[in-house]
This record gives C-alpha cells, sequence and structure tokens, in this order.
C-alpha cells in the first residue's frame, strides 16, 4: 500500500469515528429529548430537494472512481471525469449551503432549540468535509501538466468516497 492511501486510511479512520461520535450523540439526545426534538414549527426541512442533492453526491463519487480507474490509460477523459466530479461536488455544497440560507431566513438556527442545533452540527460537520477545495487544487495541478500519481488520486478516491457515503446516513437520521 502506498504511502498516502495509508495515511488516507489512517485519516479517515479517524473520521468515521469522529462521525460515529456526532451520530451517537445525535440519537442519545434524540431518545431523550422524546416530543421536543422536531425543526421549529415554521420550518419544514426540504426533504426531495435534499433527495435529488444526495444523488449529484453519490455521482460525483462515481465519477471520481471512474477517473481514477481510467487515470493511467486514459489521461484526458480521466481529467474530463474529474471536472465533473468537482462540478458535481460543487453543486452539492452549494445547494446545502442555500438550504441553510433558507432554513435560517425561516427562523432555524443554533439557538431555535436542540433539534436545529444537532441539524447544524451534523450538517455543518459534513460541509466542511464536502468541501471541494482539495479536489479543485489537484484538478488544476493535473491542468497544469504537473505529474499526478495515481496512488495521490486513490488517496483522494478513499477520502471522497468516505465523505459520499457518510451523507446518506446523516440524511436518513436528520431528515426523517
Amino acid at each position: 500500500m502506498s504511502s498516502p492511501v495509508l495515511a488516507t486510511l489512517i485519516f479517515v479512520c479517524s473520521e468515521v469515528m469522529f462521525f460515529a461520535a456526532l451520530i451517537s450523540a445525535f440519537l442519545i439526545t434524540k431518545a431523550s429529548s422524546g416530543i421536543l426534538f422536531v425543526p421549529p414549527a415554521q420550518v419544514t426541512l426540504p426533504v426531495a430537494a435534499t433527495a435529488a442533492n444526495t444523488l449529484v453526491l453519490i455521482i460525483s463519487g462515481y465519477l471520481l472512481h471512474l477517473a481514477t480507474v481510467r487515470f493511467p490509460d486514459r489521461q484526458q477523459q480521466a481529467l474530463h471525469l474529474f471536472a465533473l466530479a468537482i462540478i458535481c461536488g460543487a453543486v452539492f455544497v452549494g445547494c446545502q449551503g442555500y438550504e441553510w440560507v433558507k432554513l435560517i431566513s425561516y427562523g432555524m438556527s443554533m439557538t431555535s432549540g436542540i433539534f436545529a442545533a444537532c441539524f447544524f452540527l451534523l450538517i455543518g460537520a459534513h460541509a466542511l468535509h464536502a468541501a471541494v477545495t482539495v479536489l479543485i487544487m489537484i484538478y488544476f495541478r493535473f491542468l497544469r501538466g504537473q505529474r499526478l500519481h495515481i496512488d495521490n488520486l486513490k488517496a483522494l478516491r478513499l477520502f471522497w468516497l468516505f465523505v459520499v457515503g457518510v451523507w446518506p446516513v446523516l440524511y436518513g437520521l436528520v431528515y426523517f
């Protein structure tokens, strides 16, 4: 196993523990709060729009996987797939940001109840991980002709697939 992949695997293991802690805190809080664990009265979570956005994130992960598989032999095709993965990731983050702005405008904030605080903590932690900055930096490095080693791309894929994989769990817990 290469050093970049091993380092990313160790990092992803720590991220699994981080999200496991957040999820268990969420579940314990939900179980002990009972009926009080709901969004503010005037707020309805955008379940359908977020489901569509979830599909966009999953497509991003699939495209990055394809880019990694095609990278050594078909670099131009890999570059296009990588660009599409970045665009899908950026669309996901942008839609989540728009959702936050709308929820805040409806009166949902960290101080509007325990559900809202948990919502922003869990979804915000994921948003930080889903920020596509790393993907964009590597993409432009690739465009400038700098040598991108397949192990770096595999490490990036490992992290991104973790981010993609944890989202449906969070979506299912928080939105339903």
